[in-house]
């Protein structure tokens, strides 16, 4: 089985630059995200507006945006913001702040394998000093799932051809360096570049994390999202600093193209750890009530997870027995899942408000990310093959496919001689090549043909002119 990602990165070939430069290629201007203030135009459930305004494209060619759900382990609880009706981050003031700061620079996991970096860095009994014992790692405390829509760069396509670059290490909004403050990979410098390293712009990177001894989670990607002035962090990213580099996070009302930016999201909602484990179930005996958190559980005496620094298991609650066979972690995933899933249904728990959850979306089905996403092949040259490519689980990763098996998708260049369509040459009407929709029917020229194209924005979304190009 063969995934498209770049999964390393030597030395950034400026030829590979070249090759798109018949194009223009401009720095996404950072602007204030758009924040709508009225909803008379609302279309969706969620009461998100669509914006007039829409950014001009001239390029001839750019990446098909792909929808995907991925997870991060956060220490804050997302806050839900009245006039712009979605989640942001708790540390800023305005509207614009808290849309830009809750993805700002900064690495997510897949769904899939969100819990491995809780099991394998966060909770482990023996690697946490006595005083820090009762409280996890960085203070991890929920999973919040982000509904999220990316477009590459052309100049990320041309260097890896691929749908991601390699995976970044990100440290407080920054692109973690490589030795001491400010010395940093030729792939960070990459992200706006410099004399010496080409700027392919602020690419997403992704990269397996299936085989840590410690959390061998089946399907477990980590992933980076650069915004702006990726190379200092958050405190001292100045606005000229952003202003003169190019823009990763979109407006709140903008599609990325790969080219002004390369990624938007909503949060849909978050789960607290201690609610998918179980210590909110369990009873204090010294009080005769429920454990409030994880702390209390700790202070009272309680062991969440003991294992070797290998990850060899000597004691644990329940929720986290078996911790290095890959089974029972994929079990784990679906228990996390599930535990969301009840949160929504019976809007209760001990650590969020019932009015906040009220504001939480369930996740889409893999079925609906992958009807509404573009087949491999617009994206990944190797996709366009004999049988085609697959996209697979909340991360719509493209897998390539050796026979013609359920879910992949292949470019077919002419149509059937029995189609009855393309007047029975064998080619469609306007000459060009031709390809299968998913509901069987055909359509011509590829990148005009519509894969449901209105389909892969999420309900918070307003789909652009250059989507239909």
């Amino acid at each position: 089985m063969k995934i498209y990602v770049a999964v390393a990165a030597s030395a950034l070939a400026v030829s590979s630059v070249n090759a798109v430069s018949d194009r223009e290629v401009r720095a996404g201007s950072h602007r204030t995200p758009v924040i709508p203030q009225s909803c008379s135009c609302c279309v969706y459930l969620d009461q998100f507006c669509q914006v007039a305004e829409e950014d001009p494209n001239s390029d001839k060619y750019h990446t098909k945006p792909v929808r995907v759900i991925q997870a991060r382990v956060q220490s804050d609880a997302p806050i839900w913001n009245e006039t712009t009706n979605a989640f942001g981050s708790k540390y800023y003031d305005t509207a614009e702040e808290q849309f830009r700061g809750a993805l700002d620079t900064v690495n997510t996991a897949s769904v899939e394998g969100a819990l491995m970096y809780v099991q394998a860095e966060g909770i482990n009994y023996n690697t946490r000093s006595e005083e820090d014992r009762c409280w996890r790692k960085n203070g991890m405390q929920y999973v919040v799932f982000y509904d999220i829509v990316f477009a590459q760069t052309n100049e990320t396509v041309a260097e890896y051809e691929s749908e991601y670059g390699p995976m970044l290490p990100m440290d407080g909004g920054q692109c973690t360096p490589i030795s001491g403050t400010n010395v940093f990979s030729k792939e960070c410098v990459s992200l706006n570049g410099n004399t010496s390293v080409p700027n392919l712009g602020p690419f997403i990177g992704g990269e397996s994390k299936e085989t840590d001894a410690r959390a061998p989670y089946p399907n477990c990607w980590w992933y980076s999202f650069p915004n702006n002035c990726p190379l200092q962090k958050w405190a001292n990213k100045t606005e000229e600093c952003r202003d003169s580099t190019r823009q990763g996070l979109c407006d709140m009302d903008t599609l990325p193209d790969g080219i002004s930016c390369t990624y938007n999201y909503r949060i849909l909602g978050y789960v607290p750890i201690d609610d998918a484990v179980g210590i909110t179930a369990m009873t204090n005996k010294a009080t005769g009530e429920k454990y409030a958190n994880f702390t209390e559980f700790c202070e009272a005496g309680g062991v969440e997870f003991q294992a070797s620094e290998a990850g060899v298991w000597n004691a644990s609650i329940p929720f986290w027995k078996d911790p290095q066979n890959a089974t029972a972690n994929a079990v784990r995933t679906q228990k996390l899942l599930s535990a969301y899933a009840n949160l929504l249904k019976s809007n209760k728990s001990s650590q969020i408000e019932s009015a906040v959850i009220r504001h939480m979306q369930p996740l889409p089905t893999v079925a609906e990310l992958t009807a509404g996403n573009p087949p491999c092949y617009f994206n990944v040259k190797d996709c366009d093959s004999e049988f085609g490519c697959k996209r697979e689980l909340y991360g719509q990763m493209c897998t390539l496919c050796n026979s013609t098996a359920t879910g992949c998708v292949r470019l077919l260049r002419t149509l059937p001689s029995d189609s009855g369509e393309g007047g029975g040459d064998g080619r469609c009407d306007d000459g060009l090549d031709c390809v299968q929709l998913r509901s069987g029917g055909w359509c011509g020229g590829g990148i005009g043909c519509a894969f449901s194209l209105a389909s892969l924005k999420p309900k918070w979304m307003h789909v652009h002119h250059w989507l239909n190009d």
